[in-house]
């Protein structure tokens, strides 16, 4: 992902703007830009303290801040009120009868704070969510970044955002449904944080091409001791990931919407995951392409391949068991596409298409098909950008699904290959 682009992404993010980075694990040295440029700029709402300022900035947040900008604190949070409604047909009793959940929930409650210290160059960025069962505090992103003054090169360490698939490491404001898909959270962890850290290349410059290495500790690995599996998720893990814009900026790179797009945007990206748990090895393969258009029309196609040796873990997992056995090798392969349509900045229907193919040896249901098939529709209302919008879809599995997926989309799982319907309605709102 793009390191200077990351820390704008989540330094701006916060007001809906365009950030010019689209992984939000990676600090950007532009947030400090821009937020000094924009003080300047709007001088009459900050408060002169010997040496330091404070104030709002539109579209971007509160910010305290050192007059030669080698010292910048900008905290934020953001809040995603839902309510969802699960019909599952034939889903109790041993399939004579279905069922309806619906309910209330909070989705996300994060509270952030990213900056700069000692030179624009060092930046960080330090996450925490709570978990809408229970409302537990959690660390989500915590890194350093150090970019090498006029280099392309930059390094960063501590829990960051694998550089994997797009839409995983687009920040969470930004998706275009409701909740990111389900390929996403099943193969790539969801939000796909991790610990680790990695080496970019280009995200400090407008370079047509920009690369990130990471070393980490794995997939679905965070928030944990150095100590391997059993102990923890996985033992080790690699990712690398290469981006190549076509045309446009990268600042309209980390969303998925035409929303504030200047000129058409088409990148077209490619990114490996190895992760090794135990005796098992699992290798993730993503090919995306996003292309905006000034007309309003936004489309974005992707696929995702996951090979697994001696997979022994149920699906959702990295395949990794206690005990030592031979166990089959698999092979899921998915597909995502989406389209959607901006008209007059705030009112923006889409769909979403996502298949998935799992390998017949990771079910243990005989009698279920071996994919997923599921449609969304849905629309998207911008009050003030991202900084406060209303979505809605209703997500269609005509085969159910054979895991669930409650804490992200809503989606719970169905013994039997029957119809699923989930609507959700959430309302964001980014201080």
């Amino acid at each position: 992902m793009n390191a200077r682009e990351a820390a704008r992404d989540n330094a701006q993010a916060p007001g809906g703007t365009a950030s010019t980075k689209t992984n939000t694990s990676i600090a950007s040295n532009t947030t400090a830009d821009a937020i000094r440029a924009d003080a300047d700029a709007h001088s009459p709402v900050f408060a002169d303290m010997e040496g330091m300022s404070a104030g709002y900035i539109k579209d971007k947040g509160f910010v305290i801040k050192s007059d030669d900008g080698n010292f910048l604190l900008h905290p934020w949070m953001y809040f995603q009120g839902r309510y969802s409604v699960n019909y599952r047909e034939k889903s109790k009793d041993f399939n004579t009868a279905s069922s309806t959940d619906a309910g209330f929930e909070v989705a996300r409650l994060k509270l952030v704070m990213d900056g700069n210290v000692f030179t624009p160059d060092l930046t960080y960025q330090m996450f925490w969510n709570t978990v809408k069962a229970g409302g537990t505090l959690t660390l989500n992103d915590a890194w350093a970044r150090y970019h090498f003054h006029d280099t392309p090169f930059a390094i960063q360490g501590g829990q960051i955002r694998d550089p994997l698939d797009h839409e995983q490491i687009l920040f969470a404001t930004q998706s275009m449904t409701v909740d990111r898909s389900l390929v996403d959270d099943i193969f790539a962890g969801g939000e796909g944080i991790v610990q680790g850290a990695d080496v970019t290349y280009g995200y400090d410059q407008d370079g047509s091409v920009r690369g990130q290495f990471a070393i980490t500790h794995g997939l679905r690995n965070n928030d944990v001791t150095f100590q391997g599996y059993p102990t923890t998720n996985a033992n080790w893990g690699t990712a690398a990931r290469v981006d190549w814009k076509v045309m446009g900026d990268w600042s309209s790179y980390n969303r998925f919407s035409a929303l504030e797009l200047k000129k058409d945007l088409l990148v077209i990206g490619g990114a490996l995951d190895y992760t090794e748990a135990g005796d098992t090895g699992s290798l993730v393969q993503v090919a995306d392409a996003q292309y905006d258009m000034t007309n309003g029309v936004s489309l974005y196609a992707a696929y995702l391949g996951r090979y697994t040796k001696n997979n022994a873990g149920p699906i959702g997992t990295n395949g990794a068991s206690i005990a030592a056995a031979q166990h089959p090798d698999t092979y899921d392969s998915t597909a995502r596409l989406m389209a959607a349509y901006l008209y007059k900045e705030h009112f923006e229907p889409f769909i979403r298409f996502e298949y998935i193919q799992f390998d017949p040896a990771e079910l243990t249901n005989t009698a279920r098909g071996g994919n997923i098939d599921d449609i969304t529709l849905g629309a998207n209302y911008y009050f003030y950008g991202q900084r406060a919008k209303l979505s809605t879809n209703l997500i269609y599995l005509p085969n159910g699904c054979p895991v669930s997926d409650s804490s992200i989309n809503d989606i719970l799982a169905t013994p039997s290959p029957k119809n699923e319907l989930v609507f959700q309605l959430q309302f964001q709102l980014i201080i």
